[in-house]
């Protein structure tokens, strides 16, 4: 007897840009490789959140370069959860919605991966991981540091959050518990972060796919020791801001106090340590030591607004 077919799933793709033509090209080219199974009926949608709606002319272009529709969507309303709401509204007919950041590419088989984790597991998201490049071989020691070393988990592994630099969402899941980005993050990041510890409070499921890789060139602007420390510190600040937002203050301040203080205390071995291990070890602890800062910090009301226009 002949295996059953895979069931046909409408999936979409949606990027989320603001004024980086430059970027979002490099993604749309890698998007013309990518394989798709048969059973697969796909299109790409594009948030632009550039009042100007400076990427318009690109999306246009490419509408006869790639195999699927290609949909142009103009969020007027400035801020990343604003753009990912207009996204799910976009995608409301869909039955999957993959997310990718606008200064990624993927790899061919990067879709194909997500949705086989999605089918063998029936989670309601999948997160991928990200490979980090950077333009000059020089620079490779930050990526090997704790200001850039990114995890990796097992396949199939259970997550409790995700960002949406590389995720698949299940929209059936998402529309039955009213799940959303929270416009209280409009500027700080880490509405991504809410989002998928919403999804999993509400009783769904979130599952590694360690074969569905995307990529991404760290800027050489970026690889300085001023913009690396403070990006660790607003990372605790929104770490503090999702705890705030939904939990009681006792038991937010509890936890702030003690994992910001962890990880102060910890990033204090570790600078010790990097005295012998050289310039990646001391940035495993300033990279620390920044974050519980902001863990603290963000407690007490600091805020980072990096994506503030």
């Amino acid at each position: 007897m002949q295996p059953a077919p895979a069931p046909r799933n409408k999936v979409a793709i949606a990027v989320c840009t603001y004024a980086r033509q430059a970027d979002l090209e490099k993604l749309l080219l890698s998007l013309q490789d990518l394989q798709v199974h048969a059973c697969i009926e796909l299109r790409l949608i594009v948030v632009d959140n550039d009042s100007g709606r400076s990427a318009e002319p690109l999306v246009t272009a490419f509408q006869s370069r790639l195999p699927w529709t290609v949909d142009y969507v103009h969020e007027p309303q400035a801020g990343i959860p604003f753009a990912r709401n207009r996204a799910l509204r976009a995608a409301s007919g869909d039955d999957y919605l993959a997310f990718v950041d606008d200064d990624e590419t993927v790899d061919p088989l990067w879709l194909n991966a997500l949705m086989d984790a999605a089918r063998k597991t029936g989670a309601a998201f999948v997160q991928g991981p990200l490979t980090m490049t950077v333009e000059d071989a020089r620079d490779r020691w930050w990526l090997q540091s704790g200001f850039f070393r990114q995890k990796r988990f097992s396949d199939l592994s259970p997550r409790q959050e995700s960002w949406t630099n590389n995720v698949l969402i299940d929209l059936a899941f998402v529309a039955k518990h009213n799940c959303c980005f929270d416009a209280a993050l409009q500027f700080d990041g880490g509405s991504d972060t809410l989002f998928f510890q919403d999804i999993v409070a509400a009783g769904g499921e979130g599952r590694f796919a360690a074969h569905a890789m995307v990529y991404e060139i760290q800027k050489k602007s970026r690889l300085t020791w001023k913009w690396a420390t403070l990006r660790q510190y607003r990372y605790g600040i929104t770490r503090a801001n999702t705890v705030l937002l939904r939990k009681p203050r006792g038991y937010a301040g509890l936890y702030c106090g003690l994992r910001g203080t962890a990880m102060v205390g910890l990033g204090v071995v570790a600078l010790s340590r990097g005295l012998v291990r050289g310039r990646a070890g001391l940035a495993d602890g300033i990279a620390l030591i920044a974050r519980g800062a902001g863990v603290i910090s963000g407690f007490f009301g600091a805020r980072r607004r990096e994506y503030a226009r």
